[in-house]
């Protein structure tokens, strides 16, 4: 499979609208600046401590910058048009969603008194990642636009380094931690979907099976025992499907 961009109006619809908030939201960035962050961005105290639920998707489409926005927006036009067609515009609403939601709320656990604001789609798009990675693990792929390595391999290795990134350089200005859980819902909700899917599926017995082995247990008892070993209920039984199976001579 090839990567490349794709003219915006071809994009998927979900990825397309998604783009534009990142826009607005770098628009609002501009506008607001510190107050919106305080109030919609990413602070783990007060998702965790006041319960501002909203900001574990509100953080998602604030931007620091134009280059923040831009590499943002680039790898969700990259991945996005891929990826969205894969899953189905809903379930890709629903997956870019919740990685972001997964990654905030790590980030809280991660730093639960913190009063810095994250923002950024981040999270979403190392979920993305995942998603690419785990769908076309054996795509060749060029990790940091030069290595040429598989998507698998890829999502290994950006794993490590945000791990080893989240724990050397805690109060980075780049939150390691939330690409990292990002990245890490990305892959277990995908897994957790396959698990499901490929689970055993316990059929329903057939009623007329059922029926049909009853019935031959009772003949077999009657050519066993005779008749007479019958109790009233198995009687009744045996004269209703004579019933209803006999035909007419």
């Amino acid at each position: 499979m090839r990567l490349s961009a794709a003219p915006l109006r071809e994009l998927p619809p979900v990825t397309r609208w998604l783009a534009g908030l990142f826009f607005a939201g770098w628009l609002a960035e501009l506008a607001f600046g510190t107050r919106l962050n305080v109030t919609f961005g990413l602070v783990p105290y007060l998702l965790t401590g006041q319960f501002w639920l909203w900001q574990a998707v509100t953080y998602i489409f604030i931007h620091a910058d134009f280059w923040h926005f831009l590499f943002n927006a680039f790898m969700l036009w990259m991945l996005g048009r891929i990826v969205e067609p894969e899953m189905g515009s809903r379930r890709f609403l629903l997956y870019f969603l919740g990685c972001g939601a997964a990654a905030a709320l790590f980030t809280a656990a991660w730093t639960p008194g913190s009063l810095k604001p994250v923002i950024g789609a981040s999270g979403a798009v190392y979920g993305l990642l995942g998603a690419f990675a785990f769908l076309y693990p054996d795509t060749k792929v060029y990790f940091y636009f030069l290595f040429p390595m598989s998507a698998r391999m890829m999502a290994f290795l950006l794993g490590g380094l945000e791990f080893v990134l989240t724990v050397a350089k805690p109060g980075s200005g780049i939150s390691s931690v939330t690409h990292l859980g990002g990245l890490a819902a990305g892959m277990l909700w995908l897994w957790g979907e396959r698990r499901w899917r490929e689970r055993p599926v316990r059929k329903l017995p057939d009623p007329a099976a059922l029926e049909q082995a009853e019935i031959d247990r009772l003949l077999e008892k009657i050519s066993g025992k005779g008749q007479a070993a019958l109790t009233r209920a198995e009687l009744a039984k045996l004269d209703k499907y004579a019933r209803e199976k006999g035909g007419r001579a």
